[in-house]
C-alpha cells in the first residue's frame, strides 16, 4: 500500500475529476498503448457511478493522461515583456 507521500497531490476532488472527465472521450480516442486504452476505458465506466472517486493510484494516472493530453500542468505561465 502507497502513502500520500508517494502521490504528493493527494486524493482528487469531485471538480478536478469533472475537469478532466470532460476532455476523457477525446484522450480515450488518442491513447494508442493497450493498457492506457483499458485504463481509460474502465475509468470512463466506473465515472457512470456518481459516488465513485478515484484511489490515490487512479487518480495519479489519470492526472497523467489528462496533462498530457491537454498540457495543463497548474502552473501559470510567465511571460516576459
Amino acid at each position: 500500500m502507497y502513502t500520500l507521500a508517494r502521490y504528493p497531490k493527494g486524493p482528487m476532488d469531485r471538480h478536478e475529476l469533472k475537469r478532466a472527465m470532460y476532455a476523457w472521450p477525446e484522450i480515450m480516442a488518442t491513447v494508442t498503448d493497450p493498457w492506457s486504452l483499458n485504463f481509460s476505458a474502465n475509468v470512463w465506466e466506473l465515472y457512470s457511478d456518481p459516488k465513485w472517486l478515484p484511489t490515490l493510484k487512479q487518480g495519479h494516472f489519470i492526472r497523467a493522461l489528462y496533462r498530457e493530453h491537454t498540457e495543463d500542468d497548474d502552473e501559470p505561465e510567465l511571460v516576459e515583456k
